[in-house]
């Protein structure tokens, strides 16, 4: 039995009402993750099994038996030097509603070069979401991560509000040219509830993976820039960061075979977190430090956001 299914008897009473997910309602939604020591999903856990401590107080919550739709928005970078992954992304489409949305859920398609753009707005027509997938083009000499997405935060506030909303990003590690800091990035996801997975890949390695007439033509490879791309790479892997704060992980792939398992393992975690939410009584514009436990299983690892931003006043 899947921990959705289990955390019916959590809302007996309110699961008739869909909750919102909006920050406006000032709602924190904290999906968690829970493993065994050989990484396996831990079911059937009920609500008494979790400690909340926000600040390190514990708090109360509510683990919703409610079971939303998911509004998943794949943001795709389209690097000129990321031709080679984009042949095997552009293969993905079939496999986002039966691993990621199902029928209920929504899927937007979002790109990022040297600035974000949305392709597809969300829809429910899986074919929309292949079409969109499968037209990827490698066009920018950029890779803005943060704007997209500041981008993605935008449309999830105009969908709506009683889905669980999740980040799909997919491209380099590293945020390559954004307007947007990664901090205010961060802010924005937290505040807006939203989860982020990302699948990542090195554009260096890609192109040895692929047959050569598959990779469409976009140029020569800017060695100069290959090299002091390499040279930075100790610096702060901008994909890690924003999973990790949200709750989600980050993933790489090389081929056809690892990208679709990644996307599948994405797909089972979701099908198989639990739902802790509640509202803050506090309304200083502060950030809080957000831990969850289980006490009853001392082989469990737990993974959830790190923490939310409360606001003063209305959003913006």
């Amino acid at each position: 039995m899947r921990p959705w299914v289990a955390a019916v008897w959590a809302l007996a009473a309110s699961a008739q009402t869909k909750p919102s997910f909006s920050s406006s309602t000032y709602l924190v939604v904290a999906p968690v993750t829970v493993v065994d020591k050989k990484g396996k999903p831990i079911e059937g856990l009920t609500r008494s099994d979790f400690v909340l401590l926000d600040n390190g107080q514990p708090r109360s919550f509510d683990a919703d038996g409610y079971i939303p739709p998911i509004s998943l928005i794949i943001a795709v970078e389209t690097h000129v030097n990321s031709a080679a992954a984009l042949t095997k992304v552009r293969r993905i489409g079939p496999l986002i509603t039966p691993l990621i949305t199902g029928e209920r859920g929504s899927a937007a398609v979002i790109v990022y070069g040297e600035e974000a753009g949305v392709r597809q707005e969300f829809t429910h027509d899986p074919e929309l979401i292949e079409k969109a997938v499968a037209e990827l083009k490698p066009d920018s000499s950029a890779g803005a991560m943060l704007d997209a997405a500041s981008l993605a935060v935008e449309l999830f506030r105009k969908g709506p509000s009683d889905a669980r909303r999740v980040l799909l990003i997919v491209g380099e590690s590293k945020d390559l040219g954004s307007q947007t800091k990664l901090s205010d990035a961060v802010t924005a996801l937290q505040r807006e509830n939203v989860l982020v997975y990302a699948l990542t890949y090195s554009r260096f390695l890609s192109p040895w993976t692929v047959k050569h007439h598959e990779v469409p033509k976009s140029g020569p490879m800017n060695l100069l820039a290959m090299f002091a791309e390499i040279g930075r790479a100790a610096k702060e892997k901008t994909a890690e960061v924003l999973a990790d704060a949200s709750g989600g992980r980050s993933l790489g792939f090389l081929r056809n075979h690892g990208l679709e398992a990644a996307l599948s393992a994405i797909g089972e975690e979701l099908q198989n977190q639990y739902l802790l939410s509640f509202s803050p009584a506090d309304t200083v514009d502060e950030y809080h430090h957000l831990e969850i436990r289980v006490p009853s299983r001392r082989d469990a690892k737990v993974r959830t956001r790190s923490g939310y931003w409360l606001m003063r006043g209305p959003r913006d």
